[in-house]
């Protein structure tokens, strides 16, 4: 397993080194429900560009690329866009990026190339559906074992994990839903899983695959989680990407029995 400590201390680094907002582009066909779970999350989130980035070596996208500290690949989108290497230019960027699907993640037809193989839409989350995996544990600051992330009344399968038999080159699977890749980092230095398809061999700076799932449609990329995933899932975003969580006036109850699993982990920008 790689060092997963350096996930905290890269991440310390870009994030104490700049006191300013960060400024983020987001590519979607629709950008709606990420900009407002960044506006209501994070007290510094600045999203400079959102629409439909997936040609990185547009002339548009070139131009929206211009200052961002992080780039974070959506949910809802035509994956399509993504493939036969038109996206392959955000895998040399210099800067973090966060993928919420491995429909673009994967390597198939020439997409991104995080990881090989496919995606599923079948792995249900009734019950305590995802696994946090050793590497998850150190990186998440929670111990390894079940956990009831999603709510199964917004609906019974997941849409868009990682197959489980897919290679992450030299990254880390931090959790899986069914056996099938829910999330996994790429830490600077480490190799996609298809190098061919990513067209680097190394990425030069960290990468999240963070899979969310998308029901109901066209407005479920946050709201088919639990209080206990969605508190995660807000302090895993604030981490990875140096941003400041927004004030919650009274720790919920998802969020205490969290911090009492040692979510406390966690380093808080100052």
């Amino acid at each position: 397993m790689k060092n997963s400590r350096s996930f905290l201390l890269v991440v310390f680094a870009a994030t104490t080194g700049c006191a300013s907002a960060a400024n983020i582009l987001v590519s979607a066909s629709d950008t709606s429900e990420i900009e407002a779970f960044l506006a209501a999350n994070y007290s510094d989130a600045n999203v400079t560009a959102a629409g439909d980035f997936s040609n990185f070596n547009a002339a548009g996208t070139q131009s929206a690329l211009d200052g961002v500290d992080l780039v974070i690949i959506g949910r809802s989108l035509s994956s399509s866009a993504y493939a036969n290497g038109n996206a392959d230019g955000y895998n040399g960027l210099n800067i973090p990026v966060l993928n919420f699907t491995s429909y673009t993640a994967r390597n198939a037809g020439n997409r991104m190339g995080w990881h090989t193989g496919s995606a599923t839409n079948n792995k249900s989350v009734a019950g305590n559906e995802t696994t946090i995996t050793p590497a998850g544990s150190v990186v998440l600051g929670i111990p390894a074992g079940a956990y009831d992330f999603f709510d199964t009344n917004e609906g019974g399968d997941f849409n868009g994990l990682g197959t489980g038999t897919a290679s992450v080159g030299g990254g880390n699977v931090l959790a899986t839903i069914g056996g099938d890749i829910l999330a996994a980092y790429w830490e600077t230095g480490a190799a996609p899983g298809d190098p061919a398809s990513a067209g680097v061999d190394t990425f030069p700076a960290p990468r999240l695959l963070l899979n969310l799932d998308d029901d109901p449609r066209p407005t479920g990329e946050f709201t088919a989680q639990t209080a206990a995933g969605l508190a995660l899932t807000i302090d895993v975003i604030a981490d990875f990407g140096g941003l400041t969580t927004a004030t919650i006036p009274e720790p919920s109850s998802a969020l205490l029995g969290l911090t009492g699993l040692g979510l406390l982990c966690f380093r808080r920008r100052k």
